[in-house]
């Protein structure tokens, strides 16, 4: 009984509300109408343009006529936006009734005002699928049309394309879509009062039928297909549209007709398609015309009568008049002689009133101009503006299903571009964060003809602009020619002459335009790391037809975005740039790279500092970083998960299982779950090194100035060891000491790198393959991460890698490119606990793969249940299998204290980190090289790293708490 009654008083305040809102509506359009004159109600019909260059004359003569005449609104030209506040609230405050407040900004505020943000054209959001972002954008744009006190849009724009070209100012060819987009953007700025008038109602010739007294009667005919949007327009509630002002065929119904004319065909579509249009379309709204398109009369006394004529022809508003005062005089005239006129004149008198009201002009707001610039340009409305053009990034030709391009591994990227402007190039940039590429221009014909004879096959990627040249594209078809046995991807970013031709090719994208957004966009479109769901909006060619869409889903692959996207306070991140340089400050390291992923986005991606304290390299995010102990969890622990997963070791099983060699020794009953916990009791370290040294020579049996096939592993630059040093390492892990402990009672927690070593080589011996050759092949290739690699010199030149220690007890040499840990080094670079290299970029794909719980760029590396057994905490310490823990609530935590229980990584002696939080989705990394020149602890005494990890997580907070 309940329910029904509550069910029965819901639907009476549904039938109720809006019955009274609109009575409420018509009483405050009757209050205004009936405290107005004659003179003021005509004033009601004029909206003016406040110019551009606001000088005090304009100015004054804009109040003048607010005061004055009492114009119904103005029209904003540009300038300022902080500057027209101030003049619109002033204007608003002259003048008795409220002014309509307009402005062209279909593509927002920086359409014609400066410091403001301009979005996607009608021809791009033409492309997009999804029809709510249009009322995102009407939404956004209205907000921000009232920050500056403007109340009316003349947009969206629903002109169609009839043409094959890029119609930037049409939303496309299909009226149904065009119908769509235009529906949803008005939309999106009536729910924050923000008023719609659609300019070109689509008049296509018009027949004057009869002239009375100087008058036409006059037929115009329509383009049927462009006027259903305008039409279901009407029927959504539009405020008002504007007809074209184009030249137009003019018909007679007789030939003596024409001698009677004496309006050009512009200004009789201007002055008499509104009342066809309310006569036979059944439109109740405001019809608009613009006076610019009605020449001046030629008749005696003429100044006024065009506004006279405007009326007469049934417009109720009339922009950018001219000579108000007589046009006031000459309508008041009439008025007074003419019953029918007078209610005309009211009647859209009332209907401006209730727009006005609308508007939400009913009630005074105050425009705030308080940090206007930045509530105009916030990190949604950029987000907005990314979102748009992503979506609209087209795949127009997908014949071989090479897109998205899903295996890197074994394959060769080449990039070419066709303009050799683009500087920075934005799209081989991006393209680089997913693989390597080398890069050409249409310039180094010698190298392209090599790579079109190579036996190699390549992906090639191909860049053209709206600058490319007709002698350059002719240079590309005459390459893409000798192209056949590579897959080439060609990417468009607004060339009409190359889309016409476009559809021979296999394989092509378009973004229609090249700004940086869309340069960005295109290659996480290509790689899959964004979804391609767009449609083309217009026919470009025979093969490339209005409607083409080839659509493909997400595979995974991180993105790049803004920090408001993973629902992060990009203003609190900023932090993280004030603690980086504290540290290069203080001298905790000389430079460092940061990155936070959060929800599948990098969101966070800087480099600080430089190379050395010498300040002669900076560091970039191509810069590559000993990463330390983090090899134990992103190298040996990866392989040891593959061969779990495999069934082939057992992690309760005797480590002597699997190596019969340590069956004799004082480990045969240490286990593997042990050993990756650092419960087995085997020595925290041992140092080796001095054993292969006799005082400071370095002994031959061991070492070698020259690389040769007895000593094939770098140990230092111009330093190599050979086999017998990495077997006498083994034999004094073997032999090595345990550590104490009352029998029958597990060892306890005690940090080793030893057990990390130890599974290297049950690694190397169940997968018959040296560590590094197996996961460059199973997971660094594949996920991308080029520069994730251990003995990086043999890829890298010296100058891109951070130099960490100026050894003064072991190799006396400054170490660069060569593993920092003497033990690592001594195994030739790779080893179970140290040797891995990497940048923050690349490092971040296996820290997402891992937080994706073993899926990633469309492949599964592992099953989720396996991630989630290895970084599950075990015992009653706070280590995982391998993994590092958070301690919560204790000051000697790892991370940060705000970081979830859920979370796992590791940290670096050379002052690194990645930490993975799945409980908010996240992924943060440390790098930096602050052992340089001598094992620095400063970074670890200011706890850089957490404290960075306390900014992220408070960003998070932060911006919780203001989106509710």
């Amino acid at each position: 009984m309940v329910k029904k009654t509550l069910g029965l008083f819901a639907l009476i305040l549904y039938c109720i509300i809006p019955v009274c809102a609109q009575q409420t509506r018509q009483a405050w359009v009757d209050s205004v109408f009936n405290s107005l004159n004659t003179n003021r109600k005509i004033g009601q019909l004029f909206m003016i343009q406040v110019p551009a260059q606001t000088d005090a004359a304009r100015l004054n003569e804009v109040r003048s006529k607010i005061k004055n005449e009492e114009v119904g609104g103005l029209i904003i030209a540009g300038g300022n936006p902080v500057t027209l506040a101030r003049l619109i609230a002033g204007f608003q405050k002259e003048s008795d009734i409220p002014l309509l407040i307009a402005q062209d900004a279909e593509g927002g505020l920086g359409m014609s005002l400066d410091s403001t943000l301009t979005y996607p054209s009608p021809l791009v959001l033409g492309a997009i699928r999804n029809d709510s972002l249009l009322y995102e954008l009407g939404k956004n744009i209205a907000l921000q049309l009232k920050m500056i006190g403007v109340n009316l849009n003349f947009a969206p724009t629903v002109e169609m394309n009839t043409t094959p070209t890029l119609h930037y100012q049409s939303f496309g060819e299909n009226k149904f879509r065009i119908t769509n987009k235009a529906l949803a953007f008005m939309k999106g700025m009536a729910d924050q009062h923000v008023l719609a008038v659609v300019k070109n109602f689509p008049v296509k010739g018009l027949t004057i039928t009869e002239v009375e007294k100087g008058w036409p009667i006059v037929q115009p005919a329509v383009d049927t297909a462009q006027v259903y949007t305008f039409r279901r327009l009407f029927d959504g509630g539009l405020t008002g549209f504007i007809p074209g002002s184009t030249e137009l065929p003019l018909f007679y119904s007789n030939m003596s007709l024409a001698r009677k004319n004496n309006f050009t065909s512009q200004a009789l579509s201007s002055l008499f398609t509104g009342d066809w249009v309310k006569r036979n379309m059944n439109f109740k709204g405001l019809a608009f015309t613009d006076m610019r398109n009605v020449p001046p009369m030629e008749e005696k006394n003429s100044e006024g009568l065009a506004s006279l004529y405007a009326l007469k022809a049934g417009n109720d508003v009339q922009l950018y008049p001219e000579d108000i005062n007589n046009a006031i005089r000459k309508i008041r005239r009439q008025v007074r002689r003419d019953k029918q006129l007078e209610e005309q004149l009211d009647a859209s008198v009332k209907k401006i009133l209730a727009a006005k009201y609308d508007a939400g002009l009913w009630h005074k707001e105050v425009i705030n101009t308080d940090n206007l610039l930045l509530r105009l340009n916030t990190p949604q409305s950029r987000l907005l503006n990314k979102k748009l053009q992503e979506a609209a990034i087209t795949v127009v030709k997908n014949s071989n299903n090479v897109l998205p391009v899903s295996i890197l591994d074994n394959k060769k990227f080449v990039y070419i571009t066709s303009d050799t402007t683009q500087k920075p190039d934005a799209l081989y940039h991006y393209l680089t964060h997913y693989t390597h590429a080398d890069r050409y221009t249409l310039h180094q014909l010698p190298q392209l003809k090599r790579l079109a004879e190579s036996k190699d096959k390549f992906t090639i990627i191909i860049g053209i602009y709206p600058q490319t040249t007709p002698e350059a594209l002719s240079i590309l078809k005459q390459l893409l020619g000798t192209f056949n046995r590579h897959e080439v991807i060609l990417c468009d970013f607004g060339n009409e002459e190359f889309l016409r031709t476009a559809g021979q090719y296999p394989t092509v994208i378009t973004a229609y335009t090249n700004t940086r957004e869309m340069l960005e966009g295109v290659p996480q479109v290509i790689f899959g790391a964004l979804a391609a769901d767009a449609i083309l909006p217009m026919s470009i060619s025979d093969q490339l037809k209005n409607g083409i869409s080839n659509t493909y889903s997400s595979l995974n692959r991180l993105t790049y975005s803004i920090p408001e996207d993973a629902g992060m306070d990009s203003r609190v991140l900023t932090e993280i740039d004030s603690i980086a340089r504290e540290a290069i400050k203080t001298m905790a390291t000389p430079g460092c790279q940061v990155l936070v992923a959060r929800h599948g986005k990098v969101v966070y991606d800087k480099s600080f500092g430089y190379l050395t304290y010498e300040k002669k390299s900076p560091v970039t995010e191509r810069t590559i970083y000993d990463l330390a102990s983090l090899t134990k969890v992103s190298a040996t622990l990866q392989a040891t998960m593959f061969m779990y997963e495999r069934g082939l070791i057992d992690l309760n099983k005797k480590a002597s299982v699997y190596l019969p060699e340590l069956r004799n020794s004082n480990k045969k009953d240490i286990t593997i779950i042990d050993m990756l916990t650092h419960q087995a009791g085997l020595a925290p370290f041992i140092p080796m090194w001095p054993q292969t040294m006799k005082d400071t020579t370095f002994l031959p049996q061991f070492y070698s100035h020259t690389r040769d096939a007895v000593h094939p592993f770098p140990v230092a630059p111009g330093l190599y060891g050979s086999q017998a040093m990495k077997d006498s390492v083994w034999s004094w892990i073997i032999q090595s000491r345990m550590a104490e402990k009352p029998p029958r009672t597990p060892y306890p927690y005690r940090y080793s790198d030893l057990g990390l070593m130890i599974m290297q080589h049950i690694v190397e011996r169940l997968l018959n393959q040296p560590l590094d050759d197996f996961l460059h092949q199973n997971f660094y290739e594949p996920l991308g991460a080029y520069t994730t690699r251990f003995n990086p010199l043999d890829n890298f030149p010296v100058q891109t890698i951070a130099p960490t220690e100026i050894d003064k007890i072991y190799r006396k040499k400054l170490i660069a490119g060569t593993v920092h840990d003497e033990r690592a080094a001594m195994m030739g670079g790779v080893s179970g606990h140290a040797g891995l290299f990497s940048n923050a970029s690349d490092l971040a794909k296996l820290g997402q793969m891992l937080l994706q719980e073993g899926y990633y760029g469309g492949y599964h590396y592992y099953k989720p249940e396996t991630v989630r057994l290895f970084s599950t905490k075990m015992y009653k310490g706070r280590r995982a299998i391998g993994w590092d823990r958070p301690v919560q609530s204790e000051w000697n935590s790892p991370t940060s204290l705000t970081a979830s229980p859920l979370t796992f990584g590791h940290t670096g002696f050379t002052g690194t980190c990645m930490w993975i939080d799945p409980e908010f989705d996240l992924v943060y990394i440390f790098l930096s090289n602050r052992v340089y020149p001598d094992r620095s602890t400063r970074l670890n005494t200011t706890n850089i790293r957490s404290r960075i990890q306390d900014v992220i997580y408070q960003s998070i907070f932060d911006y919780c708490a203001h989106s509710q």
